[in-house]
């Protein structure tokens, strides 16, 4: 039999993963499971994807910070900050805790990269509600952020509530509020320059540079490291130092 190659990272993703085991009636059932899967051989990268705000504990925010694979970086998908709109979304969550989180996220694992995911334009949105948005995304100033239009599914109860908001202000809104985080993201990366970064190699691109990433990026779905000067192969580890910026991405050099 050949020698395969190990995995080096592993990504756990579910539409909020920090409701694993609860069809089986286990408490704290990503803390068990993440716990496990720390234990894997060789495995350098534990990535745990999609948490719901409510579902992130004082216990897990304490196995994250204690276990040596699971990645510093948590895409937590918010959808929204007021009130109001979190209650038409179902969500459970509010503006108070949702910051209350952050705050305690941040407090204890100095180094978090955090993502999230918004929703502009659900029913009934104000403009002063709107706002608040706005204002939130530049106090919690997330390293990614992902922000889509409200869509009347058919068939929804969303799609059934008054107040539906026309189609050019649900633009307006997402343009406004993605060059605000644009701005914030541009300026974390100036942040990382002359810096030192442990990157994964992925792949190599046909100018001779490789494409790669740091634990702040999630594969698929957000920025990349272009590495100068590689001569490691896709699945290793290398040392790099952040060179300068390209608008999202960062360019790094194999140190």
């Amino acid at each position: 039999m050949k020698n395969k190659t190990p995995v080096v990272e592993l990504n756990v993703i579910g539409q909020d993963t920090t409701n694993w085991g609860a069809d089986l009636k286990i408490k704290d059932g990503l803390d068990l499971l993440a716990e496990e899967l720390d234990k894997i051989d060789g495995l350098e990268w534990l990535r745990l994807l999609y948490l719901y705000p409510a579902g992130i504990t004082d216990k897990l925010i304490e196995t994250i910070a204690r276990s040596k694979k699971i990645t510093h970086y948590l895409d937590i998908p918010i959808q929204h900050i007021n009130d109001d709109i979190l209650r038409k979304m179902h969500r459970p969550d509010s503006e108070e805790r949702i910051c209350r989180l952050i705050e305690k996220v941040r407090k204890a694992l100095t180094d978090i990269v955090l993502r999230t995911t918004l929703i502009v334009g659900f029913p009934g949105e104000t403009e002063q509600q709107f706002k608040q948005l706005v204002e939130f995304v530049k106090w919690a100033q997330f390293d990614a952020l992902g922000c889509f239009k409200y869509y009347a599914e058919q068939g929804t109860e969303a799609a059934r509530i008054s107040g539906q908001v026309p189609e050019d202000i649900k633009q307006k809104r997402l343009e406004e509020l993605m060059f605000i985080q644009q701005e914030i993201a541009f300026a974390k990366n100036k942040q990382r320059v002359d810096t030192e970064l442990r990157c994964l190699v992925d792949s190599p691109n046909n100018d001779g540079t490789y494409e790669g990433r740091f634990y702040g990026q999630a594969p698929d779905i957000d920025s990349i490291c272009i590495i100068k000067n590689c001569s490691a192969q896709p699945g290793q580890f290398i040392k790099t130092r952040v060179e300068e910026t390209k608008n999202y991405d960062l360019i790094v050099s194999q140190i």
